[in-house]
């Protein structure tokens, strides 16, 4: 019976060996011999910590030290070849028993070569898949079959404002609300198509944004159903640039449309004018009509002064343009505005950086557009208030359009930001504020932030609006510092 254990052991694929007390090796079967490239009786000078691989070796030998003291160990180590190659081994040393005290221990250790590598592939891949979806810049979140947030990529973190630490285990809704939740989680259930939509969603800090997004199912290497993938991006500047390309189509087809009104009506009323001035010479101080007259004559007037802002409308001249400082046209603008805005009760600070530099602009113009923006604020604060004008180098993204230095032509710009303490706009009428003939004044025309939109869109430079209903509006302008060539 004694000669069949002995064969069973020497026949084994496994490595097997014995080790005394002080780590010596007393034993050791045919398969770790020739895994070695020594012969059984040449291993006897050996330690176990000889034949393994120098940064598993402290590993290795408190394994030993704690299988002496009477306690069984199971552990992973690399084992060196004959060639000096490290191959992993899973190992269970069992201690030695006699008369009741461990005299050393016996090993077995199983080649685990390929299952190591087998999972350092899976890892690596794993890491590279990972890779991928966190450097893309798309936002990418998965969730189980309820609901539940699987994954939370880099994109969706910036797009969102949450960190994936944060969100993962959670109800996708607790994130980006139930009503997108129910819109993402829609399948086409008829054909099974994924839905590729658009959507405006809340960020974590409040701000709207306007995203595309895609929803697919996450399946299992069965095909079955685990889960969902929705993969979103923020085109919120996509959906200006269209907004402002209607915009200026519109601008365009209302100039032409003005411009041939305003002519068609030019010629009658000056013919109004005339006879009604006309009957005003030959008609006696004393006559009651007079007074009609003197009416009609105001109305025409006043239908005149309207006619002439059509024109600056419909057809605007091209800017002059030359190098002038924003501090220059300022002080020009504030000998016209200072009595008014003192007669309202509105103080004003101007803060102007000192590397501010000059700007290629049409003198005239630009001192129209701050005009407007001026009258706007005075007719916002009819209690008084608070009118603030800064100035400063820019170079960094547009308000509306693509970053400024990925233009074709880049050129410096700068930012004028116009600040009241006013009633503010609705939120509402934001969008619609440049648009020709929209007003909320019982007097107004409707056309002066039109005309202002035009000046700053003729010299190249950009006009975008923040304002909140009780708390003030500002206008920020970008305009350029030399001339775009084509």
């Amino acid at each position: 019976m004694e000669f069949n254990y002995q064969e069973l052991i020497e026949s084994v694929q496994d490595l097997v060996f014995a080790l005394s007390w002080n780590g010596k090796i007393l034993y050791v079967n045919r398969q770790f011999a020739e895994f070695v490239g020594r012969t059984k009786e040449q291993l006897h000078a050996f330690t176990l910590s000889d034949f393994v691989y120098l940064p598993d070796v402290d590993w290795a030998e408190e394994n030993v030290r704690e299988t002496l003291k009477g306690r069984s160990r199971t552990f992973e180590v690399r084992l060196l070849s004959q060639g000096n190659e490290p191959v992993y081994f899973s190992t269970n040393l069992t201690p030695m028993m006699e008369s009741g005290e461990v005299t050393g221990v016996v090993g077995i250790s199983r080649d685990i070569n390929e299952r190591m590598k087998l999972e350092q592939e899976i890892t690596e891949l794993k890491n590279f898949h990972e890779s991928i979806i966190q450097s893309i810049q798309a936002g990418l979140i998965t969730t189980d079959l309820l609901s539940r947030i699987t994954s939370f990529n880099a994109g969706a973190e910036e797009i969102l404002q949450f960190s994936a630490k944060e969100v993962l285990g959670k109800p996708l809704r607790e994130v980006v609300s139930e009503r997108i939740a129910q819109i993402f989680l829609q399948q086409d259930a008829k054909n099974g198509i994924p839905p590729n939509r658009e959507t405006t969603l809340k960020t974590r800090t409040g701000n709207d944004v306007h995203i595309g997004f895609t929803v697919t199912p996450r399946l299992d290497d069965k095909g079955l159903r685990v889960g969902t993938i929705i993969s979103f991006k923020d085109i919120s500047q996509i959906k200006r640039m269209q907004a402002e390309v209607i915009r200026m189509d519109r601008l365009a087809s209302l100039g032409v449309l003005a411009s041939g009104i305003a002519h068609e009506i030019k010629n009658p009323l000056a013919g109004i004018k005339a006879m009604a001035q006309t009957l005003q010479e030959d008609s006696v101080p004393q006559d009651d009509r007079r007074v009609y007259l003197e009416r009609i004559v105001r109305q025409v007037n006043r239908l005149d002064e309207l006619l002439k802002t059509f024109f600056d409308y419909a057809r605007p001249r091209p800017p002059m343009r030359k190098l002038h400082r924003i501090q220059d046209i300022l002080h020009e603008v504030f000998t016209l505005v200072e009595k008014r805005l003192e007669e309202h009760h509105i103080t004003w600070a101007f803060d102007i950086a000192s590397e501010t530099p000059a700007m290629f602009v049409d003198f005239h113009q630009i001192q129209q557009v701050l005009l407007n923006l001026i009258f706007n604020a005075v007719d916002a604060m009819e209690q008084g208030g608070e009118l603030h004008i800064s100035a400063m180098p820019y170079n960094g993204p547009g308000f509306h359009f693509p970053p400024l230095h990925m233009r074709k032509n880049r050129i410096n710009y700068v930012e004028v930001a116009l600040s009241d303490s006013g009633t503010g706009i609705d939120e509402k009428n934001l969008e619609i504020i440049f648009d020709p003939f929209f007003t909320t004044k019982s007097q107004g025309t409707g056309l002066g932030l039109s005309i202002v939109y035009r000046i700053i869109a003729a010299h190249g430079g950009e006009i975008a609006v923040e304002s909140k209903v009780g708390w003030g509006t500002t206008f920020k302008l970008l305009l350029p510092t030399e001339e775009q060539t084509a």
